[in-house]
C-alpha cells in the first residue's frame, strides 16, 4: 500500500495531538497501533505517564512500515496484527530481532524463514472460536455444525431468526470461513497461507465455501434479511441479540464481551458455546492477536519498551484493562482472577495451549497429539490477491458470497453454485500469487 500526501498528514496529525514535542532532551518513544476509539484509549491509559507518543496509523499501519514519507511519521515502535507484515521481506529489514518467550506457535508466526530471527513480541491475542448467544432463546447448545444448521433452520422456519451476521465486517466473514475450514480440514488450512493454487484448488476448501452458503442462505436467517446484514457491523450484530432481542446467536471473538457487557439489557444474561466442527470432534482453536515489533532506528529504547510491555512487570497496569474484557495476554503475568468471569475459560484455555507447546519444545506429548490443536487466523496471514481488508482479497470474496445467497431466495443448488464461484475466485487469486501476476 503507497501511503499519500493525505494519509501522511492524517499520521501527522495524529502525533500532533497525542501531544509529542521537540522541547526535552530525549523526544518521548513513538508508538502506532491500528486501534481506535476504546481499545486506543484502555491501551493510552496503560501507557499514562511513560515517555512515549501513542497514535493511530489504522489501516496505513503497513505503509509507516515499509515506506513512511516523513521522519516524523516514523514510529519506533509498533502493534502489528497481521503477521504476514511482520513477515514482510521489505518490513523486516526495518525491524530489530527481540528476545521472545513466546512458546512456538506464536513465536514461529513472527519469525522469518531466511533469518530464523523473531521480529516480533505477542502482546495481546484473541479467541476466535466462538459463538455467543442467549441462554433463554438456546436451551441446548448444538455440539456439531449440521446440529447447528438444524437449529437454525428450525429456528427461522418459526419465524424468529437465530443468528446476527456483522456483514459488513468482511473480517467477522472470514472468520466464520477460517472456523468452519480449520474444523473439518486442519492439515489443509495449516498449508493455505503458502499460497498453493493446488491446495486452495482442494475440494475440501470449496466444501467449506459450500457449508457456508448453505447456512447462510437459510430464509429468516437474519433480522431484516441479507440486505441488512450487508450494512451491520460488528457491534451492531452484538447488540441485536443482547439488547434488542432481534436474534439468538453471533459468532463473534473473545472481544465481544465488553460490548454485550456494556449495552445488554439489564438482567439479559450471555453465554457461549465453542464455533461447531464435525460432530463428535473437538473443536479447534483459532486465534488472532497483535504483536508489537520495534524498529531498527528505536536501537535499544526500542528494545527495553517491548521487553517491558510484554513482561509481568505491567500487570497491575493492564489488569483492568482485561477485567473490562476484550484483552486477553500469553506472557503479562494476567491472572484467571484478573479476567471477567466469561472469558476466564477462554484465558486458561490459551495458557493450556501454551504450557502444552511448551513441552512439546522439550519432546513431550505436543498439543496436537493430545487430541488439542490451535491455528491463527488465516487472512491475517495472507499475502497477494488474497490479502487486505476493505473490500479486497478473501473479504471481498466472502461478501460476495453472502451477497449472493442471502440477499434474495436462494434454493440450494444456487447456494453450491455460488460457493463454487467464490472456490475459483480464491483459487484464481492464489494463482496469481504463483505466476507473479
Amino acid at each position: 500500500m503507497r501511503m499519500n500526501r493525505r494519509r501522511a498528514l492524517a499520521a501527522l496529525s495524529g502525533l500532533a495531538a497525542a501531544g509529542l514535542t521537540g522541547c526535552s532532551a530525549e523526544r518521548p518513544l513513538r508508538v502506532a497501533v491500528v486501534w481506535s476509539g476504546w481499545e486506543l484509549a484502555r491501551f493510552r491509559r496503560v501507557l499514562e505517564g511513560e515517555p512515549v507518543t501513542v497514535y493511530s496509523a489504522g489501516n496505513d499501519i503497513a505503509a509507516l512500515l515499509r515506506k513512511p514519507v516523513a521522519p516524523a511519521a516514523t514510529p519506533d515502535v509498533a502493534i502489528v496484527p497481521q503477521p504476514g507484515l511482520i513477515r514482510d521481506p521489505e518490513i523486516r529489514s526495518r525491524l530489530q530481532p527481540l528476545t521472545s518467550q513466546d512458546p512456538s506457535f506464536w513465536r514461529d508466526l513472527v519469525t522469518g524463514p531466511g533469518d530464523g530471527q523473531a521480529k516480533g513480541v505477542w502482546f495481546k491475542v484473541a479467541h476466535k472460536s466462538l459463538v455467543w448467544y442467549r441462554p433463554e432463546a438456546v436451551a441446548s447448545p448444538p455440539t456439531g455444525w449440521e446440529a447447528w444448521w438444524a437449529l437454525c433452520r428450525d429456528r427461522a422456519a418459526s419465524g424468529r431468526p437465530p443468528l446476527s451476521v456483522p456483514a459488513a465486517d468482511g473480517w467477522a466473514l472470514t472468520d466464520w470461513f477460517e472456523n468452519v475450514l480449520l474444523g473439518h480440514a486442519p492439515d489443509l488450512y495449516g498449508r493455505l497461507h503458502l499460497l498453493d493454487p493446488a491446495d486452495w484448488g482442494d475440494e475440501r476448501v470449496a466444501q467449506a465455501f459450500i457449508r457456508l452458503a448453505c447456512l447462510w442462505s437459510i430464509p429468516g436467517l437474519v433480522p431484516g434479511g441479507g440486505r441488512r446484514a450487508l450494512v451491520t457491523q460488528f457491534h451492531d450484530a452484538i447488540l441485536d441479540v443482547f439488547r434488542y432481542g432481534r436474534a439468538d446467536m453471533v459468532a463473534g471473538p473473545d472481544f465481544a464481551w465488553p460490548v454485550i457487557d456494556r449495552y445488554r439489557s439489564p438482567g439479559r444474561e450471555a453465554r457461549w458455546f465453542r464455533f461447531p466442527c464435525s460432530a463428535g470432534e473437538r473443536p479447534p482453536l483459532l486465534v488472532g492477536g497483535d504483536a508489537v515489533v520495534a524498529l531498527a532506528s528505536s536501537e535499544e529504547r526500542g528494545e527495553r519498551f517491548v521487553a517491558r510491555l510484554t513482561g509481568g512487570e505491567m500487570r497491575e497496569r493492564l489488569a483492568p484493562w482485561a477485567r473490562a474484557g476484550g484483552f486477553l495476554s500469553l506472557g503479562a503475568g494476567l491472572r484467571d482472577d484478573d479476567y471477567p468471569a466469561p472469558v476466564r475459560p477462554l484465558a486458561r484455555e490459551l495458557r493450556e495451549l501454551r504450557e502444552l507447546r511448551g513441552l512439546a519444545e522439550s519432546g513431550k506429548p505436543s498439543a496436537q497429539a493430545t487430541g488439542r490443536s490451535i491455528a491463527f487466523d488465516l487472512s491475517d496471514q495472507l499475502g497477494g490477491a488474497l490479502a487486505g481488508g476493505d473490500g479486497q482479497g478473501l473479504w471481498r470474496i466472502l461478501t460476495d458470497l453472502f451477497a449472493a445467497v442471502a440477499v434474495d431466495p436462494c434454493p440450494p443448488g444456487k447456494a453450491e453454485e455460488a460457493a463454487r464461484t467464490a472456490h475459483a475466485a480464491a483459487v484464481e487469486a492464489a494463482a496469481s500469487r504463483a505466476d507473479g501476476s
